[in-house]
């Protein structure tokens, strides 16, 4: 109960900051994962447009893409 009782950890200071943090999670993951999705597409247009077998180089690379961005996300 005495925890509680500091100035830093009263429960408007708690909250404030769980919602800071909510709102700085969510931007990061959804900015990361939209400019993952658009270099997916571009990549796979520009490769069916230019060969098909350039596109299937692209494919390939979508598990590295992943892994890269995932692992950006738990930093």
């Amino acid at each position: 109960m005495g925890w509680f009782d500091k100035e830093e950890n009263c429960t408007d200071s708690l909250n404030m900051q769980l919602a800071n943090d909510a709102t700085f999670v969510r931007a990061a993951f959804s900015n990361r994962l939209s400019i993952l999705i658009q270099d997916l597409i571009v990549a796979f247009v520009v490769g069916i447009t230019l060969e098909w077998r350039v596109a299937l180089i692209a494919l390939a690379t979508v598990p590295f893409l992943t892994i890269s961005a995932v692992a950006q996300v738990c930093e």
